[in-house]
């Protein structure tokens, strides 16, 4: 079959949604399928040459063919994505959707599904279900946007329990609950690389490291743990892994980031708390494992959308984290991760306190977690998107969608 992902961002460009497009590109590559990749003119191979000619040629990328062709997600990048599709004869267009990597000020993306009316089917991935910024006052505009996509795409992919739901009642076209997969592929580093890690962060023997992996924006709940921490003594240290901000909605994200940065200096703990920058994915995983216990208090609950926990996950790292706005039954507490309620730093220092004092516990969540991290491989996730695809071609769908 020949795919196409439509994704506002793509490595070398940082973000979630790139990362996922990626590991779905070569699992769905490793099946025999030929994957086009259409995405932002930033995510162009940094050693790519730069004559005329070149611009328009796609790279190979041995999994797939890489077309950053996109400099501004408005209106006529719909006619580029189109022209694309037809050039290459592709059969099936997979959005990546999430507004944040479109352009928060433009819903042309949210188009698509119109604009490939004579062309072919259009499926859509909904990554979250946040409404563009639009304009000022745009008001239930915003919603109309995402849910107009909703109702004119082939069919929809729900990354979670709460998505899943909410798509089913805004559109009668088919709709499928697909989760996602490690982010980064899974490195297992030697008790070398773990303890150069650890010296690097000027930690001590004695020294409990608590880990975060991630880009940090307010709906994360780093600010809690950041004053979690100052209420713990001082053999506990904090490293936040990767990347801070990444290509998506970076205004917002730099506002938060500094403000975090402000707290951790008025809090006294900049001795404390270490950032070890966008590293390759063999480095964040070498971090992971070097962390004695992840935390990731995220304000909206933890939800399998989101790459950065999967990776936690596949790499059998114990793990605090707050409990699921959806209540979804694979989050197991005492089982697969530690569940506690949001915004609550005290209870959050406690439960790293309790965490901190039993290895067998950690060892169990730890191992919890890597049981859970087998369900989500990306074979089986590449399978399930193709069987849709499947049957989305078979019955002709999406070939006249509402206006």
């Amino acid at each position: 079959m020949r795919i196409g992902l439509v994704t506002g961002e793509f490595p070398p460009m940082e973000g979630g949604v790139g990362a996922f497009t990626e590991q779905l590109a070569r699992a769905l590559a490793t099946m025999g399928h030929e994957i086009h990749i259409i995405t932002s003119t930033r995510a162009r191979p940094t050693d790519a040459p730069r004559t005329l000619s070149s611009l328009r040629k796609p790279f190979d990328l041995g999994y797939a063919h890489l077309h950053p062709r996109i400099g501004r997600w408005r209106w006529p990048s719909l006619s580029a994505v189109a022209d694309l599709a037809i050039r290459y004869d592709l059969e099936v267009v997979n959005l990546q959707y999430q507004a944040a990597a479109f352009n928060m000020n433009s819903a042309a993306i949210n188009y698509l599904p119109w604009r490939f009316k004579s062309i072919g089917p259009v499926v859509a991935t909904f990554h979250d279900l946040r409404v563009p910024y639009l304009f000022p006052k745009a008001g239930n505009l915003r919603e109309r946007a995402v849910r107009g996509l909703a109702r004119n795409a082939a069919a929809c992919i729900a990354t979670n329990r709460t998505d899943f739901m909410q798509l089913l009642r805004w559109t009668d076209n088919p709709v499928r609950r697909i989760p996602i997969g490690s982010n980064i592929d899974s490195y297992a580093p030697n008790h070398v690389e773990i303890e150069e890690a650890r010296l690097l962060l000027g930690l001590g023997e004695d020294d409990f490291l608590l880990g975060y992996f991630g880009f940090l924006n307010e709906t994360k709940g780093a600010d809690t743990l950041v004053d979690a921490l100052s209420r713990l003594d001082e053999r506990y240290h904090l490293v936040f892994i990767g990347g801070q901000t990444g290509a998506s909605d970076p205004d917002n994200n730099q506002s938060f980031l500094q403000q975090l940065r402000g707290q951790v200096e008025r809090e006294g703990l900049s001795g404390r708390v270490h950032w070890t920058g966008f590293v390759p994915a063999e480095r964040v995983s070498t971090f992971l494992v070097a962390s004695d216990l992840m935390v990731m208090p995220y304000q909206d609950g933890v939800s399998l959308r989101r790459g950065s926990l999967m990776a936690v996950l596949a790499h059998g790292r114990p793990l605090i984290t707050t409990c699921p706005g959806d209540g979804s039954p694979e989050f197991r507490h005492g089982e697969n991760m530690w569940l506690l309620p949001p915004n609550e730093p005290n209870e959050l220092a406690e439960a790293i306190k309790l965490l901190a004092g039993d290895s067998h516990l950690r060892a169990q969540l730890g191992q919890g977690a890597s049981d859970l991290a087998q369900s989500y491989g990306w074979d089986a996730i590449a399978a399930q998107t193709v069987a849709l695809f499947n049957d989305i071609m078979a019955s002709g769908a999406g070939e006249e969608p509402n206006v």
